[in-house]
C-alpha cells in the first residue's frame, strides 16, 4: 500500500513536472527574437517603441500571439545571425532571392519610397536621368538605391558614410542633389536642420519603391505559421485603421517637406 501511494507520488510530480516544462517550451516557442540594424525613424535603440519599423512589428506580431524580444546589431550580425537561427525575424528586410534561400519572408508592411532632394532654390527637374547630366549627386557608401539609379551614367556620385554629410554638403551648394528614404531624410532634417527645413525640396519623381518585410530564419521549423499569422494580423491592421494610427504617430515628429510635383 505504501509503495503505491510513494509511486502515485512521484508519477504525479512526475507529471507536474513535464506539464510545466511544455508549457515553458510552447511560451519559448511563442517568443520572438527581432533583430535590425540602426535605421532612424525606422529602428531607433533609444527611442521608446525602437522607431517606427520595429514599433508596427511587434504589434502585427503581439496580435497574431507572439511575444518579441528585440536586439539592435549592425546589418551583416544581423542578417546572418537570422540565417543561422541566432536571431528568429528580421525586422526590416528587403525581398532578394539570395536571401529568400535562407529566410522566408513575409508580405510588405510598408514602402520604402527613395527620392532625390535638392536646395529649393535650385532649378533641377527629374524627369529622366538625362537631366542629372553633369550634375554632382551625393550618395552613402553601401546604400542600395535601385538597378536604374546605379546603372545612370552622366552624373558623378560623390560617397560619403552617413546621411548628414550629403544634406550639410547640399546645404552649402558644394553638391547638386542627394537622395534617400524619405522618411530617414525628413528624420535628419528634424534632427539637425531644424531651422532650415524650407531650403530643400524633394522632386517629384521617386528613384525606386521597395516593399519592407520580416524576414523569418529557415531554421525555425514554424516559420511559414508565423508568416502566416503575421501576414494575417498585417491585413487585420491595415483594415481597423490600427497601423495609420501607429504610424501617424511617428509622422508627426517628422518635419514637413515640399515636394516638387510638376515636371515641365
Amino acid at each position: 500500500m505504501r509503495f503505491n501511494q510513494l509511486f502515485s507520488s512521484r508519477f504525479f510530480l512526475l507529471l507536474i513536472l513535464l506539464t510545466n516544462l511544455s508549457v515553458q517550451a510552447a511560451e519559448t516557442n511563442k517568443t520572438l527574437k527581432l533583430v535590425s540594424s540602426s535605421w532612424p525613424p525606422y529602428v531607433e535603440k533609444e527611442t521608446h517603441g525602437k522607431g517606427a519599423a520595429m514599433d508596427l512589428v511587434s504589434h502585427i506580431l503581439q496580435r497574431a500571439g507572439y511575444k518579441t524580444e528585440i536586439s539592435i546589431e549592425s546589418w551583416p550580425r544581423s542578417l546572418r545571425g537570422s540565417e543561422i537561427g541566432i536571431y528568429d525575424v528580421v525586422a526590416t528586410a528587403w525581398f532578394t532571392e539570395e536571401r529568400n534561400k535562407e529566410l522566408q519572408f513575409s508580405e510588405p508592411y510598408y514602402e520604402n519610397v527613395v527620392r532625390f532632394i535638392k536646395r529649393k532654390e535650385s532649378p533641377i527637374r527629374f524627369r529622366s536621368y538625362d537631366d542629372l547630366n553633369n550634375l554632382i549627386v551625393g550618395v552613402v557608401t553601401g546604400y542600395a538605391y535601385g538597378d536604374e539609379f546605379e546603372r545612370a551614367r552622366g552624373f558623378l556620385k560623390i560617397a560619403k558614410n552617413h546621411v548628414i554629410q550629403n544634406l550639410l554638403l547640399l546645404q552649402q551648394g558644394r553638391i547638386d542633389l542627394t537622395l534617400g528614404d524619405e522618411w530617414v531624410l525628413r528624420h535628419q532634417l528634424t534632427q539637425y536642420f531644424p531651422n532650415a527645413v524650407n531650403e530643400f525640396e524633394f522632386l517629384g519623381r521617386p528613384v525606386s519603391r521597395r516593399g519592407l518585410h520580416i524576414a523569418v530564419s529557415r531554421t525555425r521549423p514554424d516559420h511559414k505559421e508565423i508568416i502566416a499569422a503575421f501576414n494575417k494580423s498585417l491585413a487585420e491592421m491595415k483594415a481597423d485603421g490600427s497601423m495609420e494610427k501607429l504610424l501617424d504617430k511617428y509622422r508627426t515628429r517628422l518635419v514637413h517637406l515640399g515636394t516638387v510635383l510638376h515636371q515641365p
